[in-house]
């Protein structure tokens, strides 16, 4: 691949050698840039269209065998009209690579800009008759281009009164857009800019995969949950309840129970936190292993429970999917012969336990608060 290039585009009246091309050119040859300036075989016309049209048809013969393409980078530095000029070229030879410095733009060069176009940079002077300074403002402003404003100076960026004025604009134009330090510091931030849009779409990539997983996770969750509904359902039709498959806790049934009663107290008395039940599960199967219990099996499988500790009842607990059955009703029967008197507690917001109990004959006897849980709890005597 060849070096890098620079190629200058002139004013009608505003030669490679006047100072805004001259120094470009000079800062980018030290550089190891290569150089050309743009031949557009007529020096001047009133009708800068016209002049343009006629540039564009010279510069495409001068660039036939130039093979831009093969050039590593590829940096226009424009003037006046050669702002046109040189953005036509790059379109109508579909150039790749190209990077335009824009000086002192005219009204026409509107047309050709865009946030496809690498523009390093542009310049204009506020008192610029062939450019609005307002709209070239605006403009830049919506590209997100640098833009170098010089007050009081025309479309050479000169004030024509004070040398020293017009040199210390010269070095901050250069200095800004026209060295180049400033094409490197261009590079690097549409550099950042491709680095964070590829991974603003990767991140965006990645989470609707996520997305995507998550949604096939819950569907087949929900699938998962509605045939255990139907198989519960199935198995539910079928039971009959019956006393004979009520019988004494043994110490194998340990875990089942204490499964049936992590799973009823979590989703039937949710306005407790999980964690309560979980930091209390040790101790309720120590009390449970201790107390007096019954179990409901059928075909192998343990669908309910009740236990007590003498007269207290620790907690009655079916399996969903076969409530309302009878089983919770038969348990208690044998409890009820078991101790004569039963006693429970029964939080206020568990309103099927409470009109469970309610059917059982149990009668309140106080209201307190629970201090473990905050929760309002009735007591109940049989």
């Amino acid at each position: 691949m060849k070096k890098s290039i620079l190629i200058l585009f002139p004013g009608v009246r505003y030669s490679a050698d006047c100072p805004l091309l001259y120094y470009t050119r000079l800062g980018y040859s030290y550089a190891g840039f290569e150089y050309l300036v743009a031949d557009y075989g007529e020096k001047e016309s009133e009708d800068l269209g016209i002049f343009a049209d006629k540039a564009v048809k010279n510069i495409k013969k001068q660039f036939e065998k130039l093979e831009l393409d093969s050039y590593k980078e590829i940096i226009f530095a424009e003037k006046s009209v050669g702002t046109v000029i040189g953005m036509r070229i790059e379109d109508e030879l579909n150039l790749k690579n190209v990077y335009h410095i824009v000086y002192t733009p005219i009204e026409e060069t509107f047309k050709y800009l865009s946030k496809e176009r690498k523009i390093i940079g542009m310049a204009a002077g506020t008192e610029d008759k062939h450019m609005d300074i307002k709209a070239i403002t605006a403009t830049c402003k919506k590209l997100e281009t640098e833009l170098v404003v010089i007050k009081n100076s025309g479309h050479r960026l000169e004030a024509g009164k004070d040398v020293t004025a017009d040199i210390s604009a010269l070095v901050k134009v250069i200095n800004k857009i026209g060295d180049p330090s400033a094409f490197e510091k261009y590079k690097k931030a549409e550099e950042k800019k491709i680095e964070d849009a590829q991974k603003a779409a990767k991140e965006k990539a990645e989470a609707e995969k996520a997305a995507k997983e998550k949604a096939a996770k819950a569907e087949a969750a929900k699938k998962a949950v509605e045939e255990k509904a139907k198989e519960i359902k199935k198995a539910s039709d079928g039971i009959k309840p019956n006393k004979k498959h009520v019988r004494k806790f043994i110490p194998d049934d340990i875990e089942e129970l204490m499964e049936l009663w992590l799973i009823s107290n979590v989703k039937e008395q949710s306005f407790i936190p999980k964690k309560y039940w979980n930091k209390n599960f040790n101790e309720i199967r120590r009390i449970v292993e201790l107390s007096e219990v019954f179990v409901y099996e059928e075909n192998s499988k343990i669908l309910g429970f009740i236990s007590s500790m003498e007269a207290e009842l620790v907690g009655i607990y079916v399996a969903e999917g076969f409530r309302s059955k009878g089983i919770g009703k038969l348990l208690m029967e044998k409890m009820k012969d078991k101790m004569g008197i039963l006693e429970a507690s029964v939080y206020t917001k568990n309103k099927k336990a409470m009109a469970f109990f309610d059917k059982e004959e149990f009668q309140a006897t106080s209201i307190r608060i629970d201090e473990a849980t905050g929760e309002e709890e009735v007591l109940l005597r049989w």
